[in-house]
């Protein structure tokens, strides 16, 4: 049975005719027999936007291929609470879910971010500060500070790893935000000053879980690079991101939004 993970589509700050690439990506998936695919985030800048892309996907591919999706940061900002995006809001949505495929126990959460791949370079009040004025998740509303929901969150994930592992299960974590340094220092910031940025990129604290909780393999998103899997003790960290193609930031490697998907998409053979 094959999994397959994608994040990072923007389907319409790419400008990509969404009903288009539902069908392309329907068929893709029915070739290819994936049995399960998972979005891992940003498909669309509203959280109901991406619900019904989800739903209209899976009525596409019908019980061959069973749709789930997370929600990113882009989804976060528009038509969804705090409480709702805690919450079962639809089948098809994978926020602090597990689905076992044969041996293997997949866990989505959406995650978050702490601030510690900042390490400590800006104070609290300077990453706040940022974040408030220029940063894109300004909008998103929250009853917890960042750290307080990056903690949620995190207990969320430890608990289905642990309950996997309990199962016999191989676990596969995916999450929008990223749990890994390694890929976080990979991005070519133009100036110093927006190192800052890493601040809300994710958490180091879920990485240091993930490798002592020996998870098989991490699939995240949010960080818009083309990087090769990375290995770390007993874990395979991926990146899953398609990234944006406008006019002004150019971040795929080919020159076809189908082409890129394809290249991007990380796929198991559980």
């Amino acid at each position: 049975m094959k999994v397959a993970i994608s994040s990072d589509n923007h389907l319409d700050l790419n400008k990509v005719d969404w009903q288009w690439a539902l069908e392309q990506q329907g068929e893709y998936l029915l070739d290819n027999k994936i049995s399960v695919y998972i979005i891992a985030g940003d498909l669309f800048n509203r959280f109901d936007k991406t619900l019904e892309f989800s739903r209209q996907l899976q009525e596409f591919v019908d019980e061959k291929v069973q749709i789930r999706f997370l929600a990113g940061n882009h989804e976060m900002g528009t038509a969804v609470t705090y409480d709702e995006l805690e919450s079962s809001v639809d089948d098809l949505y994978f926020h602090n879910k597990v689905l076992d495929v044969g041996g293997t126990r997949l866990v989505g959460n959406n995650g978050w971010y702490d601030y510690s791949f900042d390490q400590g370079r800006h104070t609290i009040k300077e990453t706040q500060r940022f974040k408030r004025e220029f940063w894109y998740d300004r909008r998103i509303q929250q009853p917890l500070t960042d750290p307080e929901r990056l903690a949620v969150n995190l207990e969320q994930m430890k608990a289905a790893v642990e309950a996997g592992h309990q199962a016999g299960q191989k676990v596969i974590l995916v999450n929008h935000f990223s749990p890994e340094e390694t890929f976080i220092n990979q991005i070519p910031f133009k100036e110093p000053r927006l190192d800052i940025l890493k601040s809300f990129l994710g958490s180091q604290a879920v990485s240091d879980m993930i490798v002592g909780e020996k998870v098989q393999a991490s699939v995240s998103g949010h960080l818009h690079l083309h990087v090769p899997p990375y290995q770390k003790n007993e874990t395979t960290f991926y990146n899953a991101s398609v990234g944006y193609r406008t006019r002004r930031v150019k971040e795929w490697f080919s020159h076809d939004f189908m082409t890129e998907w394809k290249s991007r998409l990380v796929v198991f053979d559980v």
